[in-house]
């Protein structure tokens, strides 16, 4: 741990490049052969690749020869045989916990796992500024995800006392902020700047009238001018983290800024997402990345369909050496991100499986003011009672989705042929 350090782990955080390079490819190679050894999906997927773990000899080979995962490849996996499939990797009786994501996906953890992937969060909390006179209002959802739990412990195991405020209720959020001097604010930074909003409601200058210096934002879309107008607002930093359920903590901003600083325990790709090619270092693309520690369920090579601006190449002053992962311009394919949650097609097909006398739909996502907004536009196929139907079929997706849309019930014929699948107005 960094105790008074700068670092939370000063050699591993400060490596040269080709040194570092060398620990990630040698982790990388213990993981391989984990993997084909222990997990039948990998072992079936790397031999109908022609690749054996010990044919890995550089990060080349590893580029050329090892196939890629990503989330719709895991829901499936795991629907074949709920609720792990062949991608389980331990005996279930070494597992210590279990989380869900919309989709269905499952994330299993040993406890061997869980201990480096708090590590691992913990370190990135660290280097975004957290220390341990802070007291931190953890804003994010403590049910069934992992975010709130994972990052929870992090936060104590940075040393800092923890405010597990979860989502909603912003009025009682200030009023805890102000009551317990809280400094630092975790959250998404949409949901971040309406508890700005609110104080200024409730009569309070959320820059005089609170103590947050640090505002920690992850989870969507976000634009330079909101990050300002956020840190502003608060009077306070504004420092980014990215990470997904599948990898972790995968980069984290600094004080300096500039980017957030990838993570030295994931190894990162970035990808041109029609391609699946490597682009040019520093590029933008498509983040791939591979976790070194998850015995549970390995997850190598995974495509997370998020777009970077790229990657800031230049020497950073805080001292740490990776490279730092710019803005997330938004994502690949039909998978919208919204409030830190996946809305996958495949669960709203799911619901409306249930409802014969609807049909084609369209996902629209907005951000009017400063918050997403998600609208599910469905034709219907025959006259109908629509108030009748509405409200039990808003329930519906709410559950599936765990995001509370917009509906919007519309002739057949209404959304035009060529119209895609998800519209994403968000304006980047």
């Amino acid at each position: 741990m960094a105790g008074k350090n700068k670092y939370w782990s000063k050699e591993l955080e400060t490596m040269p490049h080709e040194r570092l390079k060398e620990h990630q490819l040698d982790r990388a190679k213990k993981q391989l052969k984990y993997a084909y050894k222990n997990s039948p999906y990998y072992k079936k997927s790397f031999n109908e690749a022609g690749v054996k773990p010990e044919d890995i000899k550089s990060f080349e080979d590893y580029q050329k020869g090892i196939p890629f995962i990503s989330k719709p490849r895991i829901m499936e996996i795991q629907a074949q045989n709920p609720p792990l499939g062949d991608l389980l990797a331990v005996d279930p009786v070494e597992l210590s916990q279990m989380f869900y994501a919309p989709g269905p996906i499952i994330y299993p953890f040993t406890q061997e796992d869980w201990v480096c992937v708090v590590e691992g969060a913990a370190r990135a909390l660290f280097t975004m500024g957290a220390r341990k006179d802070d007291i931190v209002d953890c804003t994010v959802n403590y049910n069934w995800v992992i975010a709130g739990k994972l990052l929870d412990e992090a936060m104590k195991r940075a040393g800092t006392a923890v405010i597990p405020g979860g989502v909603g209720m912003t009025r009682t959020h200030i009023e805890v902020m102000k009551l317990t001097n809280c400094t630092i604010l975790f959250g998404f930074p949409t949901f971040c700047q309406q508890l700005a909003e609110t104080a200024r409601e409730m009569g309070l200058d959320p820059d005089k009238d609170l103590s947050v210096r640090l505002v920690q934002v992850f989870g969507e879309v976000r634009t330079e001018a909101g990050k300002k107008a956020l840190g502003e607002a608060f009077g306070a930093k504004v420092r980014e983290l990215y990470g997904t359920a599948d990898l972790g903590i995968v980069a984290a901003e600094c004080p300096e800024g500039g980017g957030m600083h990838l993570d030295p325990d994931v190894l990162v790709e970035i990808l041109d997402p029609q391609t699946g090619q490597p682009v040019t270092w520093g590029e933008s693309g498509e983040i791939c990345g591979c976790d070194f520690s998850r015995k549970a369920m390995p997850i190598i090579r995974y495509r997370t369909g998020d777009i970077t601006e790229g990657l800031n190449l230049e020497p950073c002053s805080c001292g740490r050496t990776t490279p730092r992962l710019k803005r997330i311009l938004g994502r690949v394919g039909d998978i919208p991100r919204i409030k830190g949650m996946f809305i996958s097609p495949r669960q709203i097909d799911n619901v409306l499986d249930n409802y014969p006398e609807l049909g084609k739909y369209q996902i629209i996502v907005e951000r009017p003011k400063l918050r997403d907004e998600l609208t599910i536009k469905i034709e219907y196929k025959e006259p109908l009672n629509l108030e009748g139907i509405k409200e039990r079929l808003v329930n519906d997706l709410k559950v599936a989705i765990r995001v509370t849309p917009q509906l919007e019930l519309v002739k057949k014929g209404t959304i035009p042929e060529d119209a895609p699948l998800v519209d994403d107005r968000r304006k980047v």
